[in-house]
């Protein structure tokens, strides 16, 4: 969306009313990610805050044909992966990451609509179990839309394991809701 880059370049210009409606427009989704990955409410508020001012204070360069909304996302994601490096739930380490990746989990089944079908404090409390990693790929593929690629841009992985990651958050839900009291 070209006019969100627009409305972005006003906003940073001290268009008042741009500020106002990209921060309705962008604030609903970030929140949703940020909660997603972060323990407390608060802390989601906080990363989305901070995400607010490295908007405005940004200079991209190479979009590569980004959204905004994806732009912005990632700057979530980041606010996110700091907080959580910084609160010591996420390890950075590539022998971490290489430990969740292969680990042994069952394939995927089909019936992706048993987790549509729950209720949010059954799939808020399943995501939370997750190692911080596995729940970060799981929110951005889930919340804000990403891809592998973008999913693997984000964390700083390739994208085979990026996909890895993914299959095993999935996997790694779906035992956790199975294990979750209705």
């Amino acid at each position: 969306m070209s006019s969100d880059w627009a409305v972005w370049h006003a906003a940073c210009q001290g268009h008042e009313a741009s500020a106002v409606q990209l921060v309705r427009r962008l604030t609903p989704q970030a929140m949703g990610l940020a909660r997603q990955l972060l323990p407390r409410w608060e802390d989601a508020e906080d990363a989305v805050q901070e995400s607010f001012l490295r908007l405005w204070g940004a200079q991209p360069s190479d979009t590569r044909g980004a959204a905004l909304a994806t732009y912005f996302n990632t700057i979530v994601i980041n606010r996110c992966k700091s907080w959580l490096v910084r609160r010591q739930e996420l390890s950075t380490d590539p022998e971490q990451l290489a430990e969740w990746i292969d680990a042994d989990s069952p394939r995927e089944g089909s019936g992706e609509s048993a987790v549509e079908a729950l209720d949010a404090p059954r799939l808020q409390a399943a995501m939370l179990r997750l190692p911080a990693r596995q729940r970060m790929a799981l929110a951005m593929w889930a919340y804000a839309d990403a891809d592998v690629s973008q999913i693997a841009r984000s964390l700083d992985i390739d994208a085979n394991a990026a996909h890895q990651l993914l299959h095993r958050a999935k996997s790694a839900l779906r035992r956790g809701l199975q294990e979750t009291p209705s």
